[in-house]
C-alpha cells in the first residue's frame, strides 16, 4: 500500500471512532449538566433548611429568654402584692411595666421568626419539586448514557485497536501531520482535490473551497509522492481515482 492508501485507511478509521467517541462524549455533557444542575437545587434546598435552622434557633432563644422574663413578672406581681407603701408600689410598678414591654417584644420577635420560617418553608415546597424533577431528569440521562456505553462500548474499544494497527504503518512525521489537522478540524484531516475548471487548471479543496496552485495536483497525480497539503487549511489533500484517471494521459 501507497503512503496515501495508508493514511486513507487511517482516515477512515479514525473517522468511524471519532463519530462513537463524539457520541459517547455526547451523552456524558448531557449527564454531567444534569448532574450540575441538580447539584445547583440541592445546593439551595440546604441553604433554605439551613436558614431555617437558624430561625428555629432564635426562637428557642427568644423562648427561653421569655421564660426568664415570665419568672420576672410573677416575682415583681407578687411584690406588689405585698407592698407596704405608695412609693415602693409605684417603683415595683414601674419595673413591671418595663419587663412586660419587653416580653411584648419577644413576643413580636417570635412572630417574625415564625413568619420567616413560613415564607422559607414555601420556598423549600417549590425548591424540592424542582429537586424531584432534577431527579427524574438525571436519572433518563443516566440510563441514556449507559444504554449509550453498552451500544458502541465494544465496537469503540475495536475501532481503537484498529486505529493504533492503522498509525502503526505510517511513518512518525506524518503520522504526527495526520494527528494535528484531525485535532485542528474536528477529525476532518484529509480533503479531495475538486475540479473547478480543467481547462484552466482550477482546482479547490472540497473542505475549505480555497485555489489549489497546479503543481500540487502535479505532486498528487504520482501515487508515491508524499504528503500534498492544502496551502490554506493545511489539510492532507487526496486525489480521486476518477480524477486522476482523467487527468492521467493517455
Amino acid at each position: 500500500m501507497t503512503l496515501m492508501e495508508r493514511l486513507t485507511s487511517l482516515y477512515r478509521v479514525d473517522q468511524q471512532l471519532r463519530g462513537l467517541q463524539t457520541r459517547l462524549d455526547s451523552a456524558q455533557r448531557y449527564f454531567s449538566g444534569q448532574q450540575k444542575q441538580l447539584d445547583v437545587v440541592r445546593e439551595r434546598l440546604e441553604e433554605l433548611r439551613t436558614r431555617r435552622r437558624h430561625h428555629q434557633a432564635r426562637i428557642g432563644n427568644f423562648e427561653t429568654e421569655g421564660a426568664t422574663i415570665d419568672q420576672q413578672v410573677e416575682k415583681f406581681r407578687n411584690d406588689l402584692n405585698s407592698a407596704t407603701t405608695n412609693k415602693q408600689y409605684t417603683a415595683v410598678l414601674s419595673e413591671l411595666d418595663t419587663v412586660k414591654e419587653a416580653r411584648k417584644k419577644i413576643d413580636d420577635d417570635i412572630v417574625e421568626e415564625m413568619e420567616a420560617i413560613e415564607r422559607i418553608e414555601e420556598e423549600l415546597g417549590t425548591v424540592e419539586g424542582q429537586e424531584a424533577e432534577r431527579r427524574k431528569v438525571l436519572k433518563v440521562a443516566e440510563d441514556q448514557l449507559t444504554e449509550r456505553r453498552e451500544e458502541i462500548g465494544s465496537r469503540l474499544e475495536e475501532l481503537q485497536l484498529e486505529r493504533e494497527t492503522a498509525a502503526s504503518d505510517i511513518p512518525a512525521s506524518e503520522l504526527a501531520v495526520f494527528d494535528e489537522m484531525a485535532n485542528v478540524h474536528d477529525g476532518e484531516a484529509m480533503a479531495t482535490v475538486e475540479e473547478v475548471n480543467r481547462r484552466h487548471r482550477e482546482y479547490a479543496c472540497s473542505e475549505c473551497n480555497m485555489h489549489l496552485p497546479f503543481e500540487r495536483i502535479v505532486s498528487l497525480m504520482d501515487r508515491n509522492s508524499g504528503l500534498v497539503r492544502c496551502s490554506a487549511c493545511g489539510r492532507i489533500l487526496l486525489m480521486q481515482e476518477e480524477l486522476r484517471g482523467e487527468l492521467t494521459p493517455k
